[in-house]
Order: C-alpha cells, then structure tokens, then sequence
C-alpha cells in the first residue's frame, strides 16, 4: 500500500480553512477541516479548576481553558476526594459534540509515534497487532528504559524504529510527562501543559512510514513545521515534502478537493455495481442504507444481492472513515436468505473495519440482515465541521 499526504488552503463556505487528505493507493482514505489558524485542543492539558460537582452524574464540570468549561467522569473515590474549587490536570479526550461539553480525563495520554506514555496504571504494554519476534525485540530493548513511574504503550509502528529513535521518543515523552505531573500543580488555571500536535502532523504520526512516501502542501508554515517534525522521526529521510508553488492552478484544484468535499458532504453515494448508499445523521446514531439502485447485470438475484452487499460493506467501511462517523452506525443491507451469506458479509466488514486507526468493531447483524458497527467517538463528524462554517 501507497500512501500520500496532501495539506492544502481550501476555501469552504467562503471561509479560509485548512484540507488534510489522506490517500492510498491513489484513493482518499481520511478527509479533515480545519478553519485556517486554529488550532484544535483536542489532547492538550490544562490546569482545570472545578466548579461544580453532579453526584447523581459521578461527573464534575471544570473550567479549564478561558471560558471553557469540561465534562470530567469521576470514580468513587474522585468523587469522595475532589471538591469544588479544587484544581486539577485535565486533558481534552473528545472535542465538543453536538450539544456536549468537551469529555475530560485525569488520566493524561502523551502519544509519540512509536510510543505512548500514561500517567494511568504504570505499566508497559505492547500493541495487540504486533507480531511476537518483534514484541520480545522491543521488550529487551526497552525493560532496562522502564522505571514504573508511568504507564506505556508500545504502538504497532514501533515495529519499524531503531534504538536510537525509540530511546530519544522515550526521553522526550517522559520528560513532557514529568513536566506535567511535576509543575502542573503550582500553575494557574487556564495554563496549557502540553498543547497536541496539529491535525496533519497528527495525520503523519499514524503512518507507517513503510508506506507513507510523499507529503505536498502549498502553505509554507506548514512545510516548515512538517520538515522539523520529520527531521525527528524520519532521520533515513524515507518520506519526502513537498512545498507546491504554482500561482496559477491552487493545489485544492490540482486534486479536486471541492469535487471530494462536495461527495462526502452528500447523503448519496453512488456503488460500481449501480446501487447506491444513503447515509443520515441523527442525534442517536448514524443510518447507512443498501439500495441495488439501477442495477441491471445478468447475475442471479443471490449472487446480485452477494455483489451489492459486499460492495456496499467496502464503502460503507471507506465513507465512515472519510467522514468520521462515530458511536452507534446502523448498516440496512440488501435481505440474504442464506446463512452462509450472511457470514461472509460479517467477515468482509470485520476485514475493511481494520483499516482504520479509530477502534472500529462490528457487533451484530440482525435477522433482518441491519449491522451495527461501533466507532469510538474522538472527533467531530465532517458533517458537524461543515456545520461549524456556516454558522
């Protein structure tokens, strides 16, 4: 697989913003808009102050960033010892949704790109998706590093680092940990700790540079904050960047963003086969129906109904990505009579599903032939940062 980066200066609803388009294998895999200037706070930390308890809730509402206020889940024993008035280090976990507050958490996460370290239980783990040669090779490499101060987590892409590069992420995320935990209870609040790395270097961090070869961008603080960051990460240089310079054709043109935009902005979306998809928002989770459309092969109505649904469960995975679908998605598949058919669709969307970096699970797939897939909620929808331009 083939993956390419493009950051372009995309004008949406008469406002500047920022495009990061993620591409494999020449196809758009994740699309993200950002108003241009702003910075998200998604994964910063603040110093919190609480301003009010909800036991029936076991829940508290901290100020934490100017007028910002937070959601922040508490146990039994937060509950018993936190009070109003206290201040607290918080991280943002999810960005405001809809009608929500920003969910916070205690339990500070710093994410390198081979590495995460965790204020949480001090324990290391290892990903589950990496292979067991190269789990027992990190192990060594890394035990004689670890002091049980904090927790960490060694992603699947730290497969691919040298010694050198994962010594000198772990120097540097524990000392931005012990920053934190260190001096983060004398400061004000409002004071940011730590501030998360912006969408498109956030974008660069969960490839694999394996794959990953080529990053094109037509804004020049961004190519300069780009190139510092793979000077850290990439010392082989395997990734190359790109500064566009054309005044002529902009970049957003020259991959037709406004054409992506406008597709994944739409309900409808159209299948090879001729069938289509219908994909509805609401409050409580997200509709996707299967409709065989114009359909008019040859094919048997089993073997037409096996196509569609296979074709339908392949981008359906791909638009949930590209739009950042989250929580409960419903999936209204064409009907299948025979239970075998009804296995291999569970399998195929089992498959697609692991494409995408958000821990994605099918759950269950009804008698009337309705899948629900589960996506944890990190982000805003594209829908919900569409939204956020016109009003």
């Amino acid at each position: 697989m083939e993956q390419k980066i493009v950051i372009a200066a995309f004008p949406a609803e008469g406002k500047e913003t920022v495009a990061t388009v993620l591409y494999e294998d020449g196809k758009p895999a994740e699309f993200c808009l950002t108003p241009a200037g702003q910075r998200p706070v998604l994964g910063n930390v603040y110093v919190g102050r609480v301003e009010k308890i909800q036991k029936s809730l076991s829940a508290a509402f901290v100020r934490f960033h100017e007028d910002s206020n937070g959601f922040l889940p508490l146990t039994g024993e937060e509950l018993s010892t936190l009070h109003e008035g206290n201040s607290v280090i918080v991280q943002v976990e999810k960005e405001a949704l809809k009608q929500k507050l920003p969910r916070l958490t205690t339990n500070i996460n710093l994410a390198g790109r081979w590495l995460v370290f965790t204020s949480g239980r001090p324990t290391m783990n290892f990903s589950k998706k990496l292979h067991e040669e190269d789990r027992s090779r990190l192990k060594a490499l890394l035990k004689p590093m670890y002091d049980a101060t904090f927790g960490v987590i060694i992603r699947t892409n730290a497969a691919q680092a040298g010694e050198k590069e994962l010594e000198e992420e772990w120097k540097q995320l524990a000392g931005k940990m012990e920053y934190i935990t260190t001096y983060g209870p004398s400061r004000t609040t409002g004071t940011c700790l730590y501030r998360e790395d912006p969408e498109w270097i956030r974008m660069i961090r969960q490839c694999s540079f394996l794959h990953l070869n080529r990053i094109v961008t037509d804004l020049p603080e961004i190519h300069a904050e780009t190139q510092d960051f793979l000077h850290r990460v990439d010392p082989d240089h395997r990734v190359k960047c790109e500064l566009y310079k054309d005044d002529m054709v902009e970049l957003f043109r020259i991959y037709n963003l406004t054409t992506l935009f406008t597709e994944l902005t739409s309900k409808r979306v159209w299948l090879k086969s001729g069938g289509f998809l219908v994909i509805e928002q609401t409050e409580a989770f997200c509709a996707i129906d299967v409709n065989t459309g114009r359909y008019s092969g040859n094919k048997d109505y089993r073997s037409m109904v096996r196509m569609t649904n296979a074709e339908a469960a392949e981008e359906s995975a791909r638009q949930i990505r590209l739009r950042q679908l989250s929580g409960t998605i419903l999936i209204d598949f064409i009907n299948m009579k025979d239970p075998e058919d009804r296995k291999e669709l569970i399998e195929l969307m089992q498959d697609f599903v692991k494409r995408d970096v958000v821990s994605t699970k099918v759950v269950d797939l009804t008698a009337l032939d309705i899948m629900e897939v589960t996506r944890r909620k990190v982000r805003r929808s594209l829908a919900e940062q569409h939204s956020a331009l016109t009003t």
